[in-house]
């Protein structure tokens, strides 16, 4: 069975989906976190965006075969005339800027359902490596790692919800 907050993320309008990758194995959480809301903050920054308010949602896990660490992420919350390959390269660019290994960032298609999405291929071609990888993202052993924006809205969401029912 499918945890709650993944099913609510499902619902949430994801503009880019993203993995990211570090150039040195052992660096401790604080500095990726911290490279990570850098690359975020530039992001933001460059799109006119309240940092505080851009929805995103992280997960962390170890590679299976060497145990690297890296992530996968959403975002939402950028002007919708931004929602672009240009934009993709943005952030692909900040996260070198911070440091960081490989990048690879899609737009979000819409077509898919939120977090569905990404059990399905993230290019126009499919590619096994992005389903395999993005295909863990919602699964049971996953944990999230949510801003604020994306937990407004979905605390509105859910207040929406028992107000609806209340009826």
């Amino acid at each position: 069975m499918e945890r709650p907050d993944i099913y609510v993320l499902a619902q949430l309008r994801w503009q880019f989906f993203g993995t990211l990758t570090f150039k040195k194995e052992r660096l401790p959480e604080r500095v990726r976190l911290g490279m990570y809301f850098a690359m975020l903050r530039n992001v933001a920054a460059k799109y006119r965006v309240y940092f505080p308010r851009l929805p995103w949602c992280l997960r962390q896990e170890s590679g299976e075969q060497f145990g690297r660490r890296h992530f996968h992420f959403l975002i939402a919350g950028l002007p919708r005339n931004k929602v672009t390959i240009t934009s993709c390269f943005v952030m692909m660019h900040q996260w070198e800027q911070q440091g960081g290994g490989m990048a690879r960032v899609h737009v979000f298609d819409h077509a898919l359902n939120g977090v569905g999405y990404i059990t399905k291929c993230l290019g126009q071609t499919p590619d096994a490596g992005d389903v395999y990888e993005s295909a863990k993202f919602g699964s049971k052993d996953c944990e999230l790692m949510l801003s604020h924006g994306a937990r407004a809205i979905l605390r509105s969401r859910v207040n929406a919800t028992e107000r609806r029912l209340a009826q």
